[in-house]
């Protein structure tokens, strides 16, 4: 029932702003001409062309009416925002929306004056990140406005801003529900097409979040082909991001590159003292700091963090902080470290911020030789990594349903409007037989559409409760950092040493659970350090082999991730662990013209799914099967195979054509 009240609702928006297109104009609407020449003088503005101010001073004195004059009056008080006093604009922003409350007349025009007013506070909170539920519910009401104004066209721009907001809560389904949106009236609006390029690249942004890079490369690699088309603040928006999508990959020279274009670029429009400026340098100090350069993020880390306590804004303050850790952890200064933790630490919402601080955490634990905090913080760094895989799931399934809306809306509005234009066909009866007969045809389309939108969507939930499965499916690494952190607490400095080397090398394993499509050796690396951990608790007449091609044959061979780490965790659990006697577990990886086979076998008893019908093993089982239906679904000639034969024990067998895609993995 809500998803039906959503799409009626908007199915009614979309109308009535269609309606508002076409209908008359609003009262007190500017003509074209006026129009035109205020979108000019505020690109001027955007532009910081020397003469902008005194273009907007100029209309002011000319304006013929207080609606006019208010319309410049608040333009004249956002360009502090691109300098170094953006708490200037407060006075302009709440003296305009206080007129245009004070009118007894609501009509589209006063209410989009409003809305521009209401809007211009929230970009003030959020660009110096203050509550995230206050920016998020200023623009809510800006919104409302906005669909009651006569600037419906910056209805896109306004839901961006809103996406925005919700990133900075790191609230990324709700975030990418409101770049859709934009992208949607957008299109519902027929505005130009490059206005979609700040959309497309806040996408760009979340997916960098998520760490689904290459979704996110996709996203930047477009924007950045017309990148001369953006405004000079979306220019700095995208270089910003795009530079920290190269950081989150690790790629710090080209992190660093990127960073450096951005700030010749906020040079070029004389933005010295502007906000990004600084956030620009911060994040140099930041790649310095991993290229090793601790003496340039030094000098970089501290105009950014001056400015950033002047006007309390908490993110660059714990940032600058973390920064400066990183730096004296560099420089094997203990003490220095140690003064900076001790100092107030503001409370942020940023997972991005969080992760980075409890990385540099970590070293710092490990080099003081805390190796239980060392542990705490790895911990930490865990459970973050866990929680934006789990927002990436909620966002895929939350883009899906808004996908689906959108689409049926469309339909609807096609339909309504084809209808509309058949009520003057009905004058005859050859007229009532081409109704019926497009009606017919209608009808059967969207009954077609429909199912196969069911089974694609179908398809693709099967596809996030696989991943989620495998997720649930991977080795515990709480488990096994529990059992080294027990171990480090009764051994001597050595052994600890020693174990917390251990535990670096299986967190670094980690990171390939998180992939859905690897090498084949990158799956055998992770299958031979998992059986090094079990081989302890199975006994010393243990043997392991994998029999296979060399390397460079293995690099290039795709596989489903942990699948063959769950056919030989099944191999250990039933038929080894309780064996008396010599126990084998063996991998053979066979390659044709054709295939590639994996075989792991073991010389236990064999496998008796009743026998051993754990939930553990039945879920394991299922994540194989799910995977490879959902594969051979999309490969109509060759496809994958799995099988099972007991043979002097068990032997699983994969089989994988070499021309298989792995299209909705």
């Amino acid at each position: 029932m809500p998803i039906l009240l959503r799409k009626l609702t908007l199915l009614t928006i979309l109308c009535w702003l269609c309606a508002c297109q076409e209908g008359n104009r609003f009262e007190g609407m500017r003509s074209q001409e006026e129009s035109e020449r205020y979108q000019a003088i505020n690109d001027s503005m955007q532009h910081r062309t020397p003469h902008a101010l005194r273009l907007i001073r100029e209309q002011m004195k000319q304006a013929k009416d207080s609606l006019t004059y208010y319309d410049y009056y608040l333009m004249y008080g956002k360009h502090f925002l691109i300098n170094e006093h953006p708490d200037s604009l407060l006075p302009y922003a709440y003296r305009t929306l206080q007129f245009a409350k004070a009118q007894e007349q609501q009509t589209p025009r006063t209410r989009g004056l409003a809305a521009m007013a209401t809007s211009s506070i929230a970009s003030y909170h959020y660009l110096l990140r203050h509550q995230a539920d206050t920016v998020i519910q200023l623009y809510q009401k800006a919104y409302q406005l906005m669909m009651e104004s006569d600037i419906q066209e910056n209805l896109p721009d306004l839901s961006a801003n809103l996406a925005d907001a919700y990133v900075a809560k790191s609230d990324l389904p709700n975030a990418s529900k409101w770049y859709r949106r934009a992208l949607f009236l957008n299109d519902s609006l027929e505005l130009p097409s490059k206005r979609t390029l700040s959309l497309y690249m806040g996408l760009g942004r979340i997916y960098t979040m998520l760490g689904d890079y290459e979704q996110a490369k996709n996203f930047y690699e477009m924007t950045d082909k017309r990148f001369d088309e953006m405004k000079p603040n979306m220019q700095s928006y995208f270089l910003n991001n795009y530079g920290n999508y190269f950081y989150f990959q690790h790629d710090y020279q080209q992190a660093l590159n990127t960073f450096r274009r951005l700030k010749a670029h906020l040079e070029n429009y004389h933005a010295e003292q502007n906000f990004d400026m600084y956030l620009c340098k911060i994040n140099m100090a930041d790649v310095f700091l991993n290229l090793h350069q601790t003496d340039s993020a030094s000098i970089y880390v501290k105009e950014p963090e001056s400015f950033f306590r002047k006007y309390q804004v908490n993110d660059g303050i714990y940032y600058a902080q973390t920064i400066r850790l990183g730096i004296a952890l560099q420089e094997f200064n203990k003490d220095k470290a140690q003064r900076i933790l001790q100092e107030p630490t503001p409370s942020i919402q940023d997972i991005s911020l969080h992760k980075i601080r409890a990385n540099y955490m970590y070293h710092y634990y490990a080099a003081t030789g805390d190796y239980q905090k060392a542990y705490a913080a790895m911990e930490e760094s865990l459970h973050l990594n866990d929680s934006t895989r789990y927002e990436k799931i909620h966002m895929r399934s939350s883009d899906i349903l808004t996908r689906l809306t959108e689409d049926t809306i469309r339909l609807h509005h096609q339909l309504a409007m084809e209808q509309q234009k058949l009520i003057y066909a009905k004058r005859s009866i050859g007229g009532w037989i081409l109704v019926a007969v497009l009606i017919f045809i209608i009808m059967g389309l969207l009954l077609w559409f429909n199912h196969e939108r069911k089974r694609r969507l179908q398809l693709r939930l099967d596809m996030l409760t696989l991943r989620m499965a495998n997720t649930r499916q991977r080795v515990s690494p709480h488990f096994v950092f529990n059992v080294l952190n027990s171990r480090m607490m009764h051994t001597d400095q050595q052994e600890a040493d020693q174990l917390m080397k251990l535990t670096k090398l299986i967190r670094a394993n980690l990171d390939l659970t998180r992939k859905n499509i690897v090498t084949l050796s990158e799956e055998l690396d992770f299958v031979s350090q998992y059986v090094e951990i079990e081989k302890q608790f199975i006994g010393e007449d243990f043997e392991f082999s994998i029999q296979a091609p060399d390397r460079e044959q293995l690099e290039d061979i795709k596989i489903p991730s942990m699948m063959v780490q769950i056919l030989t965790e099944n191999a250990i659990l039933h038929g080894l662990k309780n064996k008396d006697g010599e126990k084998r577990l063996w991998i053979q990886v066979t390659k044709d013209s054709e295939q590639t086979r994996i075989s792991v076998n073991d010389n236990g008893p064999g496998f008796d799914i009743l026998r051993y019908n754990s939930k553990r093993t039945r879920t394991g089982l299922n994540i194989i099967r799910t995977t490879i239906s959902i594969i051979n679904q999309e490969n109509y000639a060759n496809k994958m195979s799995f099988d099972i034969r007991n043979d002097n024990g068990c032997h699983a067998i994969l089989t994988i054509p070499h021309d298989i895609h792995f299209t909705h993995l």
